[in-house]
């Protein structure tokens, strides 16, 4: 039988666009619009202003565009630009893990597909293969597991999220043409350059540029990956394969995890495609914010409360909650904004509507935003964090349990949850092709001008007719 790794690079190298069931399309061309809606409202960023400008020093051959600025340069700092652009206003993608794939999944793909000027479907087919690649490595793995002693372990890296340099790698060895065998090449160098997993660390405001995962840096070291693979550089061609016990480790085991099954990672592979129960985010901040902040805004919405009015909010929330500090108010920074409940809460109570203006400097200091943050409790939910350590033993997390409750005119207002919005499983919180159209409008509206966002949604609509990856890329700047 071929190993792991095998399968996997066969299934990169070997997958045709005419393969892909009409759903994965669907996907693929949702998750790319949405992540360039993110990268062009994130470049308001320090963080990408800063990282941008530390490429544009190290120089390179101008082969692949920038976002935004329209500049060029080499594929593997394109890749690194475009990554930290679309991950610095935290909306991007989640999937099952509560891993965000797309931007790694998308960016170098597309950095190596302009270079080598391929056509639409073959960009899907590289965004698809991809992200299922991305979704499985992280689906197989177990960030709890429980003890001979009946006790639960969890993962002393926090969840890792590192796994995000091989849908980068699998992405430019699908761009560049690379064979089975060079793909699986590819992944064994990608798997040797993945950081050390850093989800377990994420400090008190201010907290860093460098968020809990490196996505950028993932994005050019995957890139990097496939382009010395192409060159016949050579790594381990069976990094998902081996046993530490025999002095063999698979990568699974190298990055830490307490525990994984590494069948998940092959099991239906090309028959059932975990991508397409990804979930866009609406909200420019944590996943862990979006179902509280949801239920905010409908009993806002509901009771047609004034901001005034609102005497108190309670959120009530899983443990990751308070393990990021996101309880904490303060703010001094644009990761400061994303992953603070309160903030959050202040930017939905002021009508603000969500995209790069809800982590402006302008909100940092500002009394009106100060004055709701005051009133925002956060506190434990036993029955999310119930369902959390189940669905992280089973390896599939797709609920998430959370409630708020908001006191105003003398009246107490509660609702409660399972799903967040933009999350698939159930219809109240699926999201539609307007929703994600409307989404990238709200968040290109400073940084795009509108007659571009609407080529731009036209053209990934019909990406697969597009002879020319190119004609895209040239619309957006």
């Amino acid at each position: 039988m071929p190993s792991i790794t095998g399968r996997l690079a066969a299934f990169i190298a070997e997958t045709r666009y005419e393969e892909l069931p009409v759903p994965v399309v669907r996907m693929a061309k949702r998750l790319i619009l949405d992540t360039f809606g993110n990268a062009i409202g994130g470049f308001a960023t320090d963080a990408a202003k800063l990282a941008l400008a530390s490429k544009r020093e190290l120089g390179g051959t101008p082969h692949s565009t920038v976002f935004v600025s329209g500049e060029k340069t080499s594929c593997t700092s394109a890749a690194f630009c475009n990554a930290t652009l679309a991950s610095a206003l935290e909306a991007d993608d989640t999937c099952l893990t509560i891993g965000h794939h797309a931007q790694c999944s998308i960016m170098p793909a597309l950095a190596v597909g302009e270079r080598m000027d391929v056509s639409g479907r073959d960009f899907i087919t590289a965004v698809a293969v991809a992200y299922e690649l991305g979704a499985r490595v992280a689906g197989a793995m177990r960030h709890v597991v429980r003890g001979a002693d009946g006790q639960l372990q969890f993962s002393a890296s926090g969840g890792g999220v590192n796994w995000v340099i091989f849908p980068a790698a699998g992405g430019a060895a699908k761009m560049f043409g690379l064979d089975t065998e060079q793909t699986a090449n590819t992944l064994g160098i990608a798997g040797a350059l993945a950081t050390v997993p850093t989800g377990a660390r994420w400090d008190l405001p201010p907290r860093p540029h460098m968020k809990y995962n490196p996505y950028a840096f993932m994005a050019e070291s995957g890139t990097t990956a496939a382009v010395f693979s192409k060159n016949g550089f050579t790594g381990s061609r069976d990094i998902f394969d081996g046993d530490v016990s025999t002095m063999n480790a698979n990568w699974w085991q190298l990055c830490g995890c307490p525990g994984h099954e590494a069948d998940d990672a092959v099991r239906g592979l090309g028959e059932r495609w975990i991508m397409v129960d990804a979930s866009i985010k609406p909200y420019p901040s944590c996943r862990f914010t979006h179902g509280p902040l949801a239920l905010f805004e409908r009993i806002v919405a509901e009771q047609k409360l004034g901001v005034g009015e609102i005497e108190a909010v309670d959120i009530y929330a899983i443990r990751q909650m308070f393990g990021f500090k996101m309880d904490n108010p303060d703010v001094g920074g644009a990761p400061d904004c994303e992953f603070s409940m309160p903030h959050c809460i202040a930017m939905a109570a002021l009508g603000i509507p969500p995209g790069p203006r809800w982590v402006a400097p302008e909100y940092w200091n500002d009394p009106a935003v100060a004055a709701i943050k005051a009133r925002v409790r956060c506190l434990p939910y036993e029955r999310g964090d119930a369902a959390m350590v189940e669905q992280l033993l089973a390896g599939r997390w797709q609920t998430n349990p959370h409630a708020v409750s908001v006191k105003a005119r003398g009246r107490v207002f509660e609702l409660s949850a399972d799903c967040s919005p933009g999350d698939p499983f159930n219809e109240s919180t699926a999201w539609s092709d307007d929703d994600v159209e409307r989404k990238f409008r709200n968040f290109t509206a400073q940084g795009m001008v509108a007659n571009h966002a609407d080529r731009c949604i036209e053209m990934v609509e019909r990406l697969e007719t597009l002879s020319s990856l190119r004609s895209l890329v040239g619309i957006m700047f």
